[in-house]
């Protein structure tokens, strides 16, 4: 029996992990080639000076995410997570709702006693939902021409549904404002998961959260299978461009002049890093600019280690009117700390203002966010703040770019693309991610093995 044929691939955040490693399933000979000192991409782990684990961001589950639950399964990680199915809302001043499937949850909105959502305002927004569901279902493209607040004066959402509930949606599935964000791009994830719902049932629209940190979760059990399988893992080799014979891509050529062949390859890169691989690549001219118009965004975390707890209500809580978009209870996800001190994680998607600070500033107004929505946090000692600001997070979902992604085919029958910035049925997630590297997987499957 010939050698396995030869798949490069390049990027090792999760998209490109995820592709070797089902790649390598496929008994491929898979080379991985990564720019940084460590893969992991935007999981990448960190650690305080008091030992936390922590990353660039907390990562929340939905139910529906087929992909990449099949990749945690691939590397034996899937039981690390939970599914509490119940989130959050803190009001200014330190009042808190619950939201979720919990029967409690919905008896107290169905009856009018969620602060701020009475039943009068729920009749108001019954129109509302419908015309949402209407335009969902036709699911034009010409919504990608408007904002999701343009989208929503329209439809005629009252502000108490917008600010409680709607507002947060959009801030924490699209990584975006609401002022600034794609109404297609908000539709399109809607139409994704009302489409899983139906599939799946109400398993699809559970929400959850992993109970150990994202190299725990992500890392190592990739570099276990990686390991088993063969793949070659080389950190700190910067691919330079595809190269190209025939028509098809013979390999890549690195940054030192020397290049690795290869029958197939994978680019599992950041849309901001992908136009120079594309150089000699015929036909690119589409993806490439639409690489040029996808604009990073960022997202701004903290990690806050206090003396006593903030007394939440559930493992994660989304803050009104604050600087924090979200507080997550490490403690409640992770388990108590042994020396009695309690951990949270603040994020904040589309952190426009607060990036332009520094960290000891950004900390200090994070800190003060903290203590007008928790009356437990105006007492607490702050043992240890930790500040990660993440420039680059993710892509924006701005109006016109949720339909210029470009596909997973190349003009090469042979180069893929891959990474939650493609055209998938997801926005700015890892299942996009996920997603992608499993297209991507079957398009070089099929061209090298017919399968």
């Amino acid at each position: 029996m010939g050698e396995a044929q030869h798949v490069a691939v390049v990027g090792g955040g999760l998209a490109g992990l995820a592709a070797t490693v089902w790649l390598a399933e496929l008994g491929y000979r898979v080379t991985l080639l990564e720019s940084n000192g460590t893969l992991g991409g935007r999981t990448i782990g960190l650690t305080t000076k008091h030992g936390d684990a922590v990353e660039n961001g907390q990562h929340v589950f939905a139910g529906s995410y087929e992909n990449i639950f099949r990749f945690l399964d691939s590397i034996g990680t899937r039981h690390l997570l939970s599914f509490p199915d119940q989130f959050g809302v803190r009001y200014p001043g330190g009042h808190v709702e619950t939201f979720g499937l919990h029967p409690r949850n919905l008896v107290k909105m169905a009856t009018g006693r969620v602060e701020g959502l009475s039943i009068a305002t729920q009749l108001r927004a019954a129109p509302a939902w419908a015309r949402l569901a209407r335009d969902v279902i036709r699911f034009d493209d010409r919504l990608d021409d408007i904002t999701v607040d343009e989208w929503f004066d329209r439809l005629g959402f009252p502000a108490p549904v917008r600010r409680i509930l709607l507002n947060s949606m959009v801030i924490g599935l699209l990584n975006e404002l609401p002022h600034l964000a794609s109404a297609h791009a908000f539709a399109a994830l809607l139409r994704t998961g009302a489409d899983r719902a139906r599939r799946h049932g109400p398993s699809a629209v559970r929400i959850g959260y992993p109970t150990v940190d994202l190299e725990a979760l992500y890392l190592e059990g990739a570099r276990r299978v990686m390991t088993e399988r063969g793949v070659d893992v080389r950190l700190r080799t910067r691919a330079a461009r595809v190269a190209v014979t025939d028509g098809r891509a013979s390999g890549i050529e690195l940054s030192d002049g020397t290049t690795i062949d290869a029958d197939a390859v994978v680019l599992a890169v950041p849309s901001w890093n992908l136009r120079s691989l594309l150089d000699d690549v015929p036909g690119s001219e589409d993806a490439r600019l639409a690489a040029k118009q996808l604009e990073p965004i960022p997202i701004m975390n903290a990690y806050v280690l206090l003396d006593r707890p903030l007394g939440t209500a559930a493992p994660w809580e989304s803050l009104l009117d604050s600087d924090i978009g979200w507080v997550f209870d490490r403690d409640q996800m992770h388990g108590p700390r042994d020396d009695g001190n309690h951990l949270y994680a603040l994020t904040t998607c589309a952190s426009y203002d607060l990036m332009t600070l520094g960290n000891a500033e950004a900390g200090e107004r994070l800190l003060a966010a903290l203590r007008a929505s928790y009356p437990a946090a105006r007492e607490a000692k702050v043992v240890d703040l930790t500040v990660v600001p993440w420039p680059k997070a993710t892509f924006s979902s701005r109006v016109g770019m949720s339909t210029i992604r470009p596909g997973n085919r190349t003009a090469l029958p042979n180069l893929v693309l891959a990474g939650d910035w493609t055209h998938n049925d997801w926005p700015t997630t890892m299942e996009g991610a996920a997603q992608s590297a499993s297209r991507a997987v079957d398009l070089v499957h099929t061209e090298l093995a017919g399968g």
